[in-house]
């Protein structure tokens, strides 16, 4: 099989495909795993992604039969949790297809449980057992990786930055990587340090911005708290968000939907819970920022319109 994924598709190639700079390339096949937030809170983040993916020649599968990645479920029953973890892996595995994630809460649900599955066979037949009536068989055949990893790994830096379309190289910005994009550490396969991490730092670096290091660049969005807890959640977004303060960058990176909404959403409300001046930080997903340094539409391609705070008057500098 030949062509283009692009071309097939009626979408014009951009310039330079044929000299092999990466785009069009008949990319690998993946199931997108959207997870329940994204479509509903960050649908910012599935149109920059989908654009992105376009652009990359990186086919994203929608499945039907998807479900929640069971990460709640497994805080009240961590079987029934596993179990929902394991539909979508099986029916990932069903149509050959790896999985990828855009919310690193959903890739970590899902890649642990890949992990229990495959070394736990007790556990494999009960969940098969579960999962007979539905004419599924998990047998955690495929890894699960992050949209962002994907990128890394199947694209690379260097070939991200032989297709800019934009020149970001003014800003500044600050990375965000999130908890379960890396942790547990052995689930990953020893793809970043968690405790040193660089890869984000090398995708932003990609599309010719500066990505800084900062004290809290590991300290937890607090997400995950929101719902047991509002003041610790706030309390934990505020620090990283107060040591940003005099930092003088242009916009927070991150990777997850949760983060954005704790460092994005709920800026406004952080500051005016912890008693503290407003921050007016914009924050771009990845793929918005990538998005922006291939070319995309601002607001058609890549929604950054519905980012709260406002990151547009960033784009004054290019018109």
């Amino acid at each position: 099989m030949g062509g283009c994924i692009l071309a097939a598709r009626g979408i014009e190639c951009p310039a330079g495909a044929a000299q092999g700079v990466g785009f069009c390339r008949m990319g690998k096949k993946y199931a997108l795993f959207l997870g329940c937030t994204t479509p509903i809170k960050v649908p910012q983040y599935e149109l920059a992604a989908r654009w992105i993916a376009r652009r990359l020649g990186l086919e994203l599968v929608d499945l039907d039969d998807m479900a929640c990645c069971g990460s709640n479920q497994i805080n009240l029953d961590l079987k029934a949790g596993l179990l929902m973890a394991a539909m979508n892996l099986a029916v990932a595995e069903n149509h050959g297809l790896e999985m990828v994630a855009l919310c690193n809460g959903c890739t970590g649900a899902l890649a642990e449980a890949r992990e229990q599955i495959i070394n736990n066979e007790g556990l494999k037949d009960w969940i098969n057992r579960k999962l007979s009536p539905l004419g599924l068989i998990c047998q955690g055949k495929y890894p699960v990786r992050h949209l962002s990893r994907v990128l890394y790994e199947d694209i690379g830096p260097g070939r991200l930055k032989k297709m800019l379309r934009r020149d970001l190289s003014g800003f500044k910005t600050a990375p965000h990587y999130g908890c379960h994009y890396l942790k547990p550490k052995a689930v990953y396969g020893g793809f970043d340090e968690p405790e040193n991490p660089k890869t984000l730092h090398q995708l932003i670096a990609a599309t010719g911005v500066s990505a800084i290091d900062y004290e809290t660049l590991l300290l937890c969005c607090g997400g995950k708290t929101l719902p047991n807890s509002q003041e610790v959640a706030f309390s934990l977004a505020g620090l990283k968000l107060e040591n940003l303060r005099d930092k003088r960058v242009d916009f927070i990176t991150l990777q997850c939907n949760t983060c954005y909404i704790m460092y994005g959403l709920n800026q406004n409300n952080i500051a005016q819970k912890l008693g503290l001046p407003p921050y007016d930080l914009p924050v771009l997903l990845y793929p918005q920022l990538l998005g922006l340094a291939l070319g995309a539409d601002p607001v058609a391609d890549l929604g950054l319109h519905l980012n709260t705070p406002s990151p547009l008057r960033l784009l004054e500098r290019f018109y």
